[in-house]
């Protein structure tokens, strides 16, 4: 295929006027089972012992107090009895591809109002050449005019001569301080590099324009290789491809054992929608340790030798449906546990890092997760998870177990994003230290609220969600 050099990018982005979306909601009743100190609740309807209606509040009142409440979660405009939220608020999107989930592709981030870029160590960004140098934010998270994090970068720098259409169209950004609460995809690189062949399943995503959708939602796209031109890769067509402001962005594969990597990096095509070329990451990785002074290939030397060290370890296998908030870090990608072997033995040497912990002997679910807080007295109350929701893309059930501290009573609800508003679904309220909540929903964003009845102290909180 014949390529005009156009770089995809976008110049600036000018914020759009938001239309009120006004969503209609039918009110599920709720089982609160006093006398077992659990609420057990099937496909989200049951019986509620001491009110007709559920509780309905608003985001700011669910999230009242908090210091930094998140943002809300984006409204619906056809919320269903059942809750269901959806994922995809401008529907297709990206020429054949959709939106992403609440911490999707979390290590990809979006440049000032015009580029896309990869976060591919806790210190540095990697991006295009032809996109500039000259930026003083960079945001992670789902939208650019809502940012779930902004962080500044030290310096910024292209490539001597890099642009479009020579297989050079590098540039890498040095952050003032680490991301360490971002999951890091590693860079493609050594024996790796024989999976980027024609036909191939590969990822794309980016900030850009999209055929139905505006620019500063991040989208994905899956495609196939088409082949190689130099040291440039062509990737996608047929209505599946990235555009404008998608400049820099990444291109990601999975390997064999069942995790990914990052290799691409969005420069050039035709019309969107008819395919792209993008340089590789491995090609320049020597120019990005140069600049950066930063080791950021954790299995392999910059030539591409296979010399693993500890961080050669846990990579994710589903990072672009992660299932988390970004409070809560975006770390429930379903790491691998393991340490790599693509291109030879796992790492044996010292310095180890610690395996994943199991759950406290206590716990009392298995593949939870942990929460805390204090609560001062009667009325006061914390959010969770970490003062924010989370996002279930499955049906499945929802578990919470709260453990107090002993002479108090500690109550315990769970909540659901109907569109416009968050409706208690679920609820333990028994006069006991210890409350447990199960429910059984649809996919849609959650929210769980400990809440003291009479009492302060400590406690912890765990919770399970759908697989």
């Amino acid at each position: 295929m014949t390529h005009h050099p156009l770089p995809r990018k976008i110049v600036l982005f000018t914020p759009l006027s938001l239309l009120a979306l006004v969503a209609g909601a039918c009110d599920p009743e709720i089982d609160t089972d006093a006398e077992l100190d659990t609420v057990d609740v099937a496909a989200g309807k049951a019986d509620i012992s001491d009110a007709g209606q559920p509780t309905v509040l608003s985001h700011e009142e669910l999230f009242a107090g908090l210091a930094d409440p998140p943002p809300a979660p984006p409204s619906d405009e056809g919320a269903s009895d059942e809750f269901t939220a959806e994922v995809d608020e401008d529907g297709e999107a990206i020429y054949g591809g959709t939106t992403v989930p609440a911490c999707g592709w979390a290590s990809t981030v979006e440049l000032g109002g015009s580029c896309t870029g990869t976060l591919v160590h806790p210190q540095v960004v990697i991006y295009a050449a032809h996109c500039g140098a000259s930026y003083s934010k960079i945001y992670f998270g789902e939208k650019y005019t809502t940012p779930a994090k902004t962080v500044t970068p030290q310096w910024c720098k292209v490539y001597p001569g890099g642009q479009p259409g020579s297989g050079n169209d590098f540039a890498v950004c040095k952050l003032s301080t680490p991301v360490n609460d971002v999951p890091i995809v590693p860079i493609l690189m050594g024996c790796e590099t024989s999976n980027l062949q024609a036909g191939k399943q590969v990822t794309l995503v980016g900030f850009g324009n999209a055929d139905n959708g505006p620019y500063g939602v991040k989208r994905q796209v899956t495609t196939t290789i088409n082949g190689f031109d130099g040291d440039e890769i062509s990737i996608g067509g047929n209505g599946k491809d990235t555009c404008q402001g998608d400049s820099g962005g990444p291109a990601f594969i999975k390997l064999a054992d069942g995790t990914w990597r990052v290799f691409g990096i969005t420069s050039y095509g035709g019309a969107c929608g008819s395919g792209g070329m993008y340089s590789m990451m491995h090609k320049g990785i020597s120019w990005f340790e140069q600049q950066t002074a930063l080791d950021l290939t954790p299995c392999h030397n910059a030539d591409g030798t296979w010399n693993p060290g500890p961080g050669c370890y846990n990579f994710q296998t589903n990072p672009g449906s992660v299932n988390d908030t970004w409070t809560g870090g975006c770390n429930a990608g379903a790491p691998s546990g393991a340490y790599s072997q693509t291109c030879g033995a796992a790492y044996q040497g010292g310095g180890n890092p610690p395996p994943v912990d199991p759950p406290p002997n206590n716990a009392p679910c298995t593949n939870c997760t942990e929460y805390g807080g204090t609560l001062s007295g009667a009325g006061d109350s914390d959010q969770h998870p970490n003062g924010s929701y989370y996002q279930s893309t499955t049906s499945g059930a929802h578990e919470g177990y709260l453990v107090g501290p002993a002479g108090t009573d500690f109550d315990l609800y769970l909540y659901k994003h109907n569109g416009t508003s968050w409706v208690q679904v679920a609820g333990a309220e028994t006069a006991s230290t210890n409350e447990t909540v199960k429910y059984n929903g649809t996919a849609g964003y959650y929210a769980w609220l400990v809440q003291s009845y009479s009492g302060s102290g400590t406690y912890k909180f765990y919770v399970k969600k759908p697989n």
